[in-house]
């Protein structure tokens, strides 16, 4: 996205928040530091131009996340009984809001900010950029097109949103931009030591008990090429970890030398399975996911299952040996 579109874009987004009386702003099921530092750094961004909002997401912000300004902030339904505008960030489909869909279904008019390949095109207006690494960034580009006051708050969520989708700065979707940007948000006032150290240093015991069972039950095949492993409502119970705990672990798989693709398989609860799958290079996981009702970007996507695991990781690794064969 240019910076002639991007402004562009900035002008439709500054007329449709400005007809606004009230705004209602939500994420996707599970949040992660993208998602809620979007969402929060939008209603920063509201609440500095005095137009009432409400942040709602069908989860509340998992342990690692409530560091973030605004986070004790986010409700599961709204106050309002109706709203003017919607605006939902990072998600393709308004099914993944939740519970709380209804809520944004029900707004005369939808803003969506994303940086997912499209899927089912919600929104009246569309700020998509599936080439940027994260819907923080993104929304970044158009805040500064905006002229916004981005204030510390702000520039610490949108922080999160970048650290967090380019593995602080590790992953193959680092761009010079996403540093770019990340140094004008540290000029705001963005506290990256913050962000780091609650994302990446303060690890739960309940999530490093659970890690110790990811590293003793990983499993190979393909020559070492492809790692899966199971962790089973038993697993949970067990340790006291949450699915939150299981953030990073599917990458903590993939940095393993040999390995091109991974996959985590866990039943936080029972009867329902969620896969994260990972891969490197040019392996696609996203088509795999598809395949399975699932979704994501080419080398980070995922599903979700209402069937026992074992079977789940069967039919998946299955799957993802023909996509090691074929790239």
């Amino acid at each position: 996205m240019d910076s002639k579109e991007t402004n562009a874009l900035a002008r439709r987004f500054q007329e449709e928040v400005g007809k606004a009386s009230s705004v209602l702003v939500g994420s996707h099921l599970n949040p992660d530091g993208d998602a809620l530092g979007s969402a929060l750094a939008v209603g920063h961004y509201l609440d500095g131009l005095g137009i009432a909002n409400e942040v709602l997401c069908h989860h509340k912000a998992p342990a690692n996340l409530q560091f973030l300004p605004g986070a004790h902030q986010i409700r599961q339904t709204p106050k309002r009984a109706s709203h003017d505008l919607a605006i939902v960030v990072d998600l393709d489909s308004l099914d993944r809001l939740g519970s709380t869909a209804p809520y944004f279904e029900k707004c005369p008019q939808l803003i969506l900010l994303d940086h997912h390949l499209p899927h089912r095109s919600p929104g009246d207006l569309r700020i998509v950029d599936p080439s940027a690494p994260a819907t923080s960034l993104i929304l970044t580009r158009l805040l500064l097109a905006c002229d916004a006051d981005i204030t510390a708050d702000m520039a610490t969520c949108l922080l999160t949103g970048i650290v967090t989708d380019t593995g602080s700065f590790r992953f193959r979707n680092t761009t010079p931009e996403s540093l770019s940007l990340s140094a004008v948000l540290l000029e705001r006032g963005g506290d990256i030591n913050l962000v780091s150290e609650q994302i990446y240093q303060s690890t739960p015991i309940a999530a490093a008990r659970l890690m110790g069972i990811l590293y003793e039950r990983m499993r190979f095949t393909s020559h070492d090429r492809l790692c899966w492993c199971e962790l089973g409502h038993d697993d949970f119970v067990k340790t006291g970890a949450t699915d939150a705990d299981t953030e990073g672990l599917a990458n903590d798989l993939l940095s393993i030398e040999t390995v091109q693709i991974a996959a985590l398989f866990r039943e936080s609860r029972p009867g329902k399975v969620r896969t994260s799958l990972r891969s490197r290079h040019a392996f696609d996981v996203a088509e795999v996911a598809r395949e399975f009702g699932g979704g994501g970007h080419a080398n980070a996507a995922g599903c979700t299952f209402e069937e026992p695991i074992h079977q789940a990781a069967e039919r998946v690794v299955a799957r993802l040996k023909i996509c090691l064969e074929s790239s």
